[in-house]
């Protein structure tokens, strides 16, 4: 499938987000002294880090 200039645009700009989120999610989990909190951070990071590769799975078909 080939997508649109707008589309590889929107991509990028989502794998952007998504890899700061990662990044502040991890922070997060490494600043907070709740154990609960922390878990719930990594969680989070490892739902955007599984979002940033399904996106980049587009940009490699």
């Amino acid at each position: 499938m080939q997508l649109t200039q707008k589309e590889l645009l929107a991509i990028a700009d989502q794998l952007n987000a998504e890899k700061l989120l990662v990044a502040r999610c991890k922070a997060y989990a490494q600043m907070a002294e709740d154990p609960q909190i922390q878990s719930m951070c990594e969680l989070l990071a490892g739902k955007h880090q599984a979002h940033y590769q399904n996106l980049l799975g587009f940009l490699q078909e």
